[in-house]
């Protein structure tokens, strides 16, 4: 797509934004770059942007920013409703996905989405493919953004994570591979409604056609029968191929699309389970922490959700003191009642949601209100057994007390090494 000489403004500047200014500003683009937080860019890298020619502007979005825009670029996390009265009719506005897209050339796009367990998926993905000395680019929604991609060195395939966030505004992307995990409700703090969630997550295949490929997971088959597809679909469902460092029925499913994604690649099964054999995965997402006298501890920080708090319930056989809250995104705790029932024996709530969550299970199992994760985790050990297992597993995002969920699961795993 032509962007020389055209006037674009980025909004956001986070690292998909900062990503973005520099590729419009080295394709010829006139760039603003709009962030409301003051203060949020770096210093470096600010003058590294008014060294190519980004005008910066901070503070509350205002009608006079976008005057004379051609086009706007969203980073992930600005829904589009927010900056609609801002801008005159007929604006396009697309992602810093689908901006970075314009740029692709020859490489191979595989786009891995769902609710949850991309990341762990794309991990396994890559793991692979560096086992295989296979050349390829790993980002998108964590990691290195698209945009940052396209101003470096080419690689033959490009393999990235991609959420609602970024699909809700394509209009080109086109992998050759779309990955569709799972979908329950998430992001209702951001999207409308369930519907329009699912349409976000579905522009994934939009554009595909006969010689692409759309893997989805095979419980979802109902859901997206009012969608149309021109590409093949292949469906998954939980496979036997196992890996130590990896337990549970969801992470059953990830292998599973990760395997029939390798497969697409002309991976055999062989090599593909014995690539995986000692894949290490990415921190937050039930990792043990340690076991002090009798108890263990795991650090499930990334479930941000009530689905991937069920997950993480059933991939343990029992005997758990939970930790959960946060800021509930969508979803009531009580329909995950049997699963507490049948796997919690105490819990400890904390945070924005501590109440919604203490009305949903008190009936069924002893719950704790407290103050914050370090009076949770506290009154967890101090009742604990020798046998039991006391799981962070919020089901909630991080932000009304944390930055994010990685410094949530950090603060837990100091407060574990202070206790040992």
């Amino acid at each position: 797509m032509h962007i020389q000489n055209k006037k674009i403004a980025v909004v956001g500047g986070g690292l998909s934004g900062i990503a973005a200014a520099k590729l419009i500003s080295k394709k010829g683009g006139e760039v603003v770059l709009l962030e409301r937080e003051k203060g949020n860019i770096d210093s470096k890298i600010r003058s590294q942007l008014c060294s190519i020619g980004v005008e910066i502007i901070e503070g509350e979005h205002k009608k006079q920013d976008f005057i004379g825009v051609d086009l706007v670029v969203l980073s992930p996390g600005v829904p589009v409703y927010k900056i609609k009265p801002y801008l005159e009719d007929g604006i396009l506005v697309i992602s810093e996905l689908e901006l970075g897209f314009w740029f692709i050339e020859k490489e191979k796009v595989i786009a891995v989405t769902g609710t949850n367990g991309k990341t762990t998926t794309v991990g396994l993905i890559s793991w692979v493919l560096k086992k295989l000395d296979i050349d390829h680019f790993v980002g998108g929604n964590f990691g290195i953004p698209l945009c940052e991609y396209i101003l470096n060195k080419r690689k033959e395939i490009v393999l990235l994570e991609v959420s609602s966030f970024q699909l809700q505004n394509v209009i080109h992307f086109k992998p050759h591979i779309g990955v569709l995990l799972n979908f329950s409700p998430n992001h209702l703090d951001y999207h409308k409604s369930m519907n329009e969630y699912l349409k976000c997550k579905m522009n994934l295949f939009k554009n595909q056609d006969r010689s692409d490929i759309a893997i989805i997971n095979k419980s979802l088959q109902k859901k997206i029968s009012e969608f149309s597809f021109r590409s093949e679909i292949k469906f998954f469902s939980k496979t036997n191929i196992k890996t130590d460092s990896l337990f549970g029925e969801h992470n059953q499913e990830n292998i599973a699309a990760a395997n029939i994604v390798c497969r697409e690649l002309d991976i055999e099964d062989r090599e593909f389970e014995r690539a995986i054999e000692d894949f290490t995965p990415f921190p937050h997402r039930i990792e043990f922490v340690a076991e002090i006298d009798g108890v263990k501890f795991y650090n499930d920080s990334k479930s941000t959700t009530l689905d991937s708090l069920k997950a993480a319930l059933k991939a343990f056989s029992g005997n758990i003191l939970l930790i959960a809250g946060g800021i509930l995104k969508a979803g009531d705790p009580g329909d995950i009642v049997h699963e507490i029932k049948k796997k919690v024996l105490v819990a400890a709530v904390f945070g924005q949601s501590a109440d919604v969550f203490f009305k949903a299970w008190k009936n069924f199992i002893p719950v704790y209100i407290e103050k914050d994760l370090k009076d949770a985790t506290r009154r967890l050990y101090s009742i604990a057994k020798k046998g039991d297992i006391i799981l962070l597993s919020p089901g909630c995002s991080s932000f009304d007390m944390f930055s994010n969920y990685k410094e949530r699961g950090n603060y837990f795993k100091k407060l574990v090494c202070e206790i040992r």
